[in-house]
């Protein structure tokens, strides 16, 4: 088809202004359309570059300043009818008749809309119009991708602020366990003014008073005392020569080392006068075979032992000897064994698999001054401060020797050797230990007491026995030689001469 002519069949049609005569122009159409109804359909007309052409050769300035825009808004059946045609007037009065022969042929300028679409006929549309309908489109569109954008940002502010709120919920939760913790902390630890107090009335719980035996809930110079993690109380018997593992719930006891018929020997099954020992970790018992001039190890539930320092049955002043051997501690980091060597005055260090030890604290001989021990007795290592808390028997006093020096400070006691009954004096301390709360106590055993120093105090409180005074009655001592708590903190104490272990309760 060239451009310009138009099929037989003439469509006429009147180019309405904007707004103006769309009412007229829906009120008319339905009369010019005489037809016979066959079937509906909804139609589009783009008018190409013909009609244009046609339309615009005497309006053509008109057509650039208005936006021509043809569209019938009402829905009507449209039926094919060659012989006639439609004539529609434009605005200037004059008719422009044009045959529309709706046919395979004319499809290019009839479009058939969507059946989705509303039901009216969007017709004689021009391209300016599909130009605005594209802008608001497509603003439409930047709308749309604009609310999504604020929808996404919404949402992941929705959940930077729900994060945070977990964030900060948990870090409150966890200062609140923290300071529940240290409020039961604090609960559970009473200061020792208020709460550190003990019956001065005590218990018999294992021996008989002021009588020896060797049945297996009888004793015989009672000597050291701890207590294991199960919460068992270990007793060095001995003069029955061998350790009690006595449970203090249900009051019995059995032998752990040596012989449980008082039978001494030099055997590793034996033992022969212990005196101290330690309990490690694993339950495992280093124990001082005194009699024997020997430490052993008797691992948990063992028969028999195994020598790691000093010579069975030989005294001596050599690094693989021992004169006496009585208190006993351990390093942990380093598992290295110190040992008071009671009648050399020195404190001698074995480490594991070593028989040969070397000299850590005295090794001077026998006097008061700092550089030299007194029959050392029992025996701590303070692994806060890498030094040893040692019992100056001779001296009367308790000093702490770092590891590495070459001369001890004062704890407690008389730094010249005095002894006394007074709150600030012993007389012959055998040995000391210390509570959770750093609370220390000594057995002074030649004046028949238990001396309590609060932390960071000098002058002490007695809590348990007489001064001065021995004896057999519950409220007396008769050369105690150790102290240990239980878990409850009520004490315990080994009246070597009495041959009882005593309770003091706590309250």
């Amino acid at each position: 088809m060239k451009e310009g002519r138009m099929p037989a069949n003439r469509l006429s049609v009147e180019k309405l202004p904007r707004h103006r005569n769309s009412l007229n122009h829906q009120n008319s159409l339905p009369t010019i359309l005489n037809t016979q109804r066959s079937s509906i359909i909804h139609v589009s007309v783009r008018p190409r570059q013909s009609v244009r052409s046609i339309l615009n050769h005497k309006d053509n300035k008109e057509s650039n300043n208005n936006l021509s825009h043809l569209t019938v808004h009402q829905k009507f059946q449209f039926h094919q009818n060659p012989s006639k045609s439609i004539n529609i007037p434009n605005e200037t009065g004059r008719n422009i008749d044009h045959q529309n022969n709706i046919n395979n042929q004319s499809t290019s300028n009839i479009h058939i809309v969507d059946k989705n679409r509303s039901g009216t006929i969007e017709a004689l549309r021009n391209p300016i119009n599909d130009h605005h309908r594209s802008i608001n489109n497509k603003k439409k569109q930047n709308f749309i991708e604009c609310c999504c954008r604020c929808s996404r940002r919404r949402a992941l502010m929705s959940f930077i602020t729900l994060l945070y709120l977990i964030l900060l919920s948990i870090i409150l939760a966890i200062i609140l366990i923290i300071i529940m913790r240290k409020t039961r902390k604090t609960t559970n630890i009473p200061s020792p003014e208020a709460y550190l107090r003990w019956n001065t009335n005590a218990t018999t719980l294992f021996g008989t008073t002021g009588i020896r035996g060797n049945t297996s809930y009888q004793l015989s110079s009672p000597y050291g005392l701890v207590f294991d993690s199960f919460g068992d109380l270990y007793i060095s018997d001995r003069s029955n020569n061998r350790v009690q593992k006595c449970n203090i719930r249900n009051l019995t006891c059995i032998t752990v080392a040596g012989q449980s018929n008082a039978v001494s020997g030099t055997n590793m099954s034996d033992l022969y006068g212990p005196t101290y020992f330690y309990i490690d970790t694993n339950n495992n018992l280093y124990i001082a075979d005194s009699g024997n001039q020997r430490i052993q190890l008797w691992n948990y539930g063992a028969t028999y032992g195994k020598q790691i320092a000093g010579i069975t049955g030989s005294g001596g002043s050599g690094l693989n000897q021992l004169a006496g051997p009585y208190g006993i501690a351990m390093d942990p980091n380093s598992n290295a064994i110190y040992i008071s060597d009671f009648n050399n005055h020195r404190i001698m260090k074995y480490f594991p698999g070593n028989l040969s030890g070397i000299i850590i604290a005295g090794g001077n001989g026998l006097g008061i001054n700092n550089t030299q021990l007194n029959y050392p007795n029992g025996l701590l290592f303070d692994s806060s401060t890498n030094s040893l808390i040692i019992t100056n028997y001779g001296a009367n006093n308790i000093v702490r020797w770092k590891i590495g020096d070459s001369k001890w400070t004062i704890i407690a006691g008389s730094s010249t050797g005095l002894s006394g009954t007074d709150s600030i004096h012993f007389y012959h301390p055998a040995s000391v230990t210390y509570d959770p709360m750093g609370n220390m106590y000594v057995a002074d055993l030649f004046n028949h007491r238990i001396q309590m120093y609060s932390v960071n105090q000098s002058n002490a409180t007695t809590i348990a026995g007489i001064s001065g005074q021995l004896g057999n009655s519950s409220t007396i001592l008769y050369y105690p030689y150790s102290v240990a708590f239980d878990n409850q903190l009520n004490l315990y104490v080994a009246d070597e001469f009495n041959q009882r272990i005593q309770q003091f309760l706590r309250y």
